[in-house]
């Protein structure tokens, strides 16, 4: 079997070592104006916004790297918390990173000489914007390890296992779902009390996670599944934008998707935070969905000659340019309800 590694997709920064980023000009394709075409009530233009959370906030794999707060977070000027504070003329000061964990957002350092996220939040602050819990949850790390041969499995990595599902579903017990409703949940919980703490005088905006797998209404009679592998791949090239998971992992992964929203919309009401729930709303979007109708894009692989690495290429199976404009537009929606 082929080993898969992932690039810099769900992996917690943890040991890595890096430095903060030097203090150079940010690409800013999304340029914050000094008078704003649409303006808020409680949040003129100025007001300071903090933006916190993961690879789903960070832009991951869109381009314009900003190299912010490290070059390792991979994090895009084009990523929804720019597009937000160019919209309403906000001072953004935006510390997403890819692979944050709840952890590295309240108290962890996920890379040398970069301080937990939280650290960025003051009574000053105005707006706070993050998306989190799937690094906790491994979603990502656990997709990659999903990737099959075939729509009937079996999968890369599995020691021949006919699915995903099949290893982590051992005697009617889901690995993934005790720690969803444990782990995840409190850190969820822990993250959005401590953000409220920090920045007492803020609007927080909680956003969720669009669909990647699609539910059963928005599954094709015939599958979803694209090989990541082709002829070509004897020769060291994949195909792009595949989606190369059983039938079987198709509808568990959504159901996964669908119990960490949950537990994100609840602690959510538990804390008195607006969250913004798109899963069910992206479901005709997933990366299974038409090309033109995408939102999250499909797995385009990269690997050594010989196959004996195989790595995700950056933005695999997170927002395309399409998702994020959505995206954007959503929280932009209830920002305004909370401060316009």
């Amino acid at each position: 079997m082929v080993g898969l590694v992932v690039a810099g997709v769900a992996v917690p920064g943890g040991a890595h070592p890096a430095s903060a980023a030097p203090m150079w000009p940010v690409p800013q394709p999304y340029p914050v104006p000094d008078d704003p075409t649409e303006s808020l009530a409680d949040l003129p233009p100025g007001s300071e916004y903090v933006a916190l959370g993961d690879s789903y906030s960070a832009g991951y794999g869109l381009g314009d790297r900003t190299r912010l707060p490290t070059s390792a977070c991979v994090q895009s000027a084009r990523d929804y918390p720019h597009r937000l504070a160019a919209r309403f003329g906000l001072d953004l000061t935006d510390v997403t990173c890819a692979g944050a964990t709840s952890e590295d957002v309240t108290t962890g350092h996920q890379f040398t000489g970069v301080p937990p996220q939280i650290e960025s939040l003051s009574s000053r602050t105005r707006l706070v914007t993050l998306t989190i819990g799937g690094n906790d949850a491994d979603l990502f790390g656990t997709a990659a390890s999903c990737l099959a041969i075939s729509a009937d499995g079996p999968v890369f990595s599995g020691r021949d296992a006919p699915s995903c599902e099949s290893t982590l579903v051992q005697d009617g017990e889901d690995q993934l779902s005790v720690k969803i409703q444990s782990r995840v949940a409190l850190g969820i919980a822990d993250t959005l009390a401590a953000v409220q703490r920090a920045a007492p005088n803020a609007v927080v905006v909680f956003l969720g996670y669009p669909a990647i797998f699609p539910d059963a209404e928005h599954t094709p009679a015939k599958g979803c599944f694209r090989s990541a592998l082709d002829l070509g791949t004897l020769a060291g090239s994949f195909p792009s934008d595949t989606f190369p998971f059983t039938d079987d992992d198709v509808a568990y992964l959504h159901g996964v998707q669908e119990e960490l929203d949950a537990v994100s919309a609840s602690a959510a009401d538990a804390a008195g935070v607006r969250f913004v729930d798109v899963l069910e709303r992206t479901e005709a979007h997933s990366a299974c969905a038409p090309a033109d109708e995408r939102y999250v894009a499909g797995v385009s692989l990269t690997g050594s000659s010989d196959l004996r690495r195989i790595d995700l290429k950056a933005g695999a199976l997170h927002p395309n340019g399409r998702g994020v404009a959505y995206l954007t537009d959503q929280m932009a929606d209830a920002i305004r309800e909370l401060a316009g």
